[in-house]
């Protein structure tokens, strides 16, 4: 049988656990206490009031500052958090806020100024110690990277974030132990680290024997944080699916595609399952009702992205199987225009040819 090899596809979108932001030096600032029920005119407003009522004091600006790096107007938000700067020179958390918008912009080498500027002025910035780490690994220097970690660490030993990234760190290192263990620290200072769960889902899901069903068990923690997660509900999908668990997998994908219709990977795994249950022992009118269900899927991915290249060949696979080789080497070719290096279906094109 001709068809696409399954890999693991997931894209991790790290959205880090941050702590509430106290600023105590000099007075600088406070947590925006802002009511939920006010619109975003309305709270850039009460921001606007306290500025004016305060026009010599930093504070204003900096909470409008970092709502304005909130609602993604970074510019607006540069322009407040240098003000800050520039009336109080000597607050470290001016410079600290100032890396986390430059590394959000990744503008690495600024980023990495300020952050040290932070730590200058304030030995005890451990965010900007951890902001220098997450430089440090996209760079990648891994050592580097593990030193402002651990000195972030030192600053609190509770703080739940350099955990997780020593975890990532080791994991590109190819140190599945030491990552799995930072991963486990994560979660035991913050029980609902949603990404570390996540993390230790797909470490465990590369492992062999009794040690693989962990992977379950974390992808179900990060479900109970975020039970609408489409990362999690995919990673476990694509868990079972390896597993032979079809059915719990297709399911997975069912609950995706309740939450995003339009998510073509969900319709090209579901696909990809009705084409795993082809068996050549079986009668053709059955075999012909899965190849159907398959390539109803494939045709609905390739409908929401019709670049999707392996969805055009294993449709085809699903017509070659069916007898039906006019569409067959119709997607084959479709295939090959998107993709002329797509090897699997330039043979099958060859080989449905000869």
């Amino acid at each position: 049988m001709k068809f696409f090899a399954f890999s693991f596809f997931l894209i991790f979108f790290c959205r880090c656990y941050v702590e509430n932001d106290n600023v105590s030096e000099n007075n600088a600032a406070e947590t925006l206490g802002i009511e939920s029920i006010l619109s975003e005119q309305q709270k850039i407003e009460l921001l606007n009031n306290e500025i004016r009522e305060n026009p010599d004091s930093p504070n204003g600006y900096f909470k409008r500052s970092k709502y304005y790096l909130e609602i993604g107007e970074t510019q607006k938000a540069r322009e407040d958090i240098n003000m800050c700067i520039n009336m109080s020179p000597e607050t470290s958390i001016f410079y600290q806020e100032k890396a986390k918008l430059l590394y959000n912009l990744a503008e690495f080498d600024n980023c990495e100024q300020y952050a040290m500027k932070s730590i200058e002025l304030d030995s005890t910035a451990k965010e900007s110690h951890l902001l220098l780490g997450k430089i440090y690994m996209a760079i990648p220097n891994y050592g580097k990277a593990m030193d402002q970690f651990n000195a972030a660490l030192k600053i609190d030993k509770f703080y739940a974030e350099p955990y997780f990234y020593k975890g990532l760190t080791f994991a590109r290192a190819g140190d599945t132990i030491n990552a799995v263990s930072s991963f486990i620290t994560a979660t035991e200072q913050f029980s609902d680290y949603y990404e570390a769960y996540i993390e230790l889902g797909i470490l465990y899901s590369n492992h062999d024997g009794e040690d693989k069903k962990r992977a379950l068990l974390y992808f179900d923690n990060a479900l109970q944080i975020e039970p609408n997660s489409i990362e999690a509900l995919l990673a476990k999908g694509i868990f079972l699916q390896n597993n032979q668990s079809l059915e719990l997998a297709d399911s997975c994908y069912n609950l995706i595609l309740n939450l995003q219709p339009d998510f073509e990977v969900a319709y090209y795994n579901k696909g990809y399952i009705h084409l795993l249950t082809y068996h050549n022992e079986w009668d053709k009118e059955k075999n012909d009702s899965v190849l159907a269900l398959a390539i109803k899927d494939f045709t609905s991915a390739v409908n929401i992205n019709s670049q999707y290249v392996q969805s055009y060949h294993n449709r085809g696979v699903c017509y070659e199987l069916m007898g039906d080789t006019l569409s067959a080497k119709l997607d084959y070719s479709t295939a090959l225009k998107i993709d002329p290096f797509f090897d699997l279906s330039e043979y099958a094109l060859k080989s449905i040819n000869n």
